[in-house]
């Protein structure tokens, strides 16, 4: 690959090599409060202890697991002027993130979520995007996407900035574009066809395939073989594991390993950023997910979004244990 010369070193992690994982995202400060229950619509809900400061934000969790999975990381993205996003800044730095194309944007709040955990680990997230509502196409065409092998983008920045993202890495030789189409939102079918491999939940394969619920692996596979373009599409399943279907060949469910769930947040952030470094290093796509599902699991057996993201060596005899079948 070519050299990436970075400006600021102190500030853009140890990465000196172009990176083999650039992700397009959102960069925030969490607050997790612990709740007995999740809120239902119009419910106050106290929380039981005392909530936790952590940093977040998909783009920013996908890029750490990345990183801890052993890549040459790259962030895009936006922070505000703020103390907040100092701490962003060096966290991505000292985890040997590449921060050169975050830029710090004057007179805006970095982005924040407040997310409220229950006692099985699951939880409700509400984000508040700050400075990464500003992020441009221009940012993501200055950052030199066709660099990288693989580019890795979520939803939780402006859709221009996603669909510039998209277009710069599909258009150069040797990049491959991963699409996490979180949060749900309807995406133009120019931008999908563009991409080679989506990621979504069930949630949000139904809200990309115009559907109500999925009703079960069948229906999920009708939904992903019918969305536009010739994407291979990975459907997160949580305590299930996850759902493959290739563009082309048998559609395989991976069945996720036994764990003691302490937190859900940031389980499917790890999947991606472990997927996209998977495929990066070469894996067939069946191989990578279940490498994802192995990583994805064994992050919800701590507290936080990044409170444990696993690396290579610890992912990697959960994942040649587990179980896949063929539908």
């Amino acid at each position: 690959m070519c050299q990436h010369v970075i400006e600021n070193p102190e500030l853009s992690g140890s990465a000196t090599l172009a990176p083999t994982v650039s992700v397009v995202g959102s960069l925030n400060a969490d607050l997790v409060v612990p709740v007995d229950h999740l809120p239902a619509r119009g419910e106050t809900v106290l929380a039981n202890a005392p909530g936790d400061f952590a940093l977040g934000g998909k783009g920013a969790n996908q890029a750490a697991a990345a990183a801890a999975f052993g890549a040459a990381v790259a962030m895009v993205g936006r922070v505000g002027d703020d103390d907040v996003g100092r701490q962003i800044l060096a966290d991505l730095a000292d985890r040997g993130i590449d921060t050169t194309n975050v830029t710090v944007t004057s007179g805006a709040r970095s982005g924040s979520a407040t997310i409220a955990l229950d006692p099985d680990g699951e939880n409700l997230i509400i984000v508040d995007p700050g400075a990464n509502s500003l992020l441009t196409d221009a940012d993501v065409t200055a950052a030199q996407l066709d660099k990288a092998a693989v580019v890795l983008v979520q939803l939780e920045v402006p859709l221009a900035a996603v669909s510039a993202a998209v277009r710069v890495a599909a258009a150069a030789q040797g990049t491959r574009v991963v699409l996490n189409p979180a949060p749900a939102r309807p995406l133009p079918a120019e931008l999908t066809g563009l991409v080679d491999v989506i990621v979504p939940n069930q949630a949000e394969l139904a809200r990309l395939g115009g559907a109500g619920e999925i009703a079960g692996p069948a229906d999920a596979v009708r939904i992903a073989s019918a969305l536009p373009g010739d994407a291979d599409v990975v459907v997160t399943l949580g305590k299930d594991g996850a759902l493959v279907v290739p563009r082309y060949g048998s559609p395989v469910v991976i069945a996720a390993p036994v764990v003691d769930v302490v937190d859900t947040t940031g389980a499917g952030d790890c999947f991606c950023g472990t997927l996209a470094v998977s495929l990066a290093d070469g894996m067939r796509l069946t191989e990578a997910a279940r490498w994802s599902v192995a990583a994805a699991a064994l992050s919800t057996t701590a507290r936080g979004a990044r409170g444990r993201i696993p690396s290579r060596d610890e992912v990697e005899p959960v994942a040649r244990a587990l179980s896949e079948r063929v539908l």
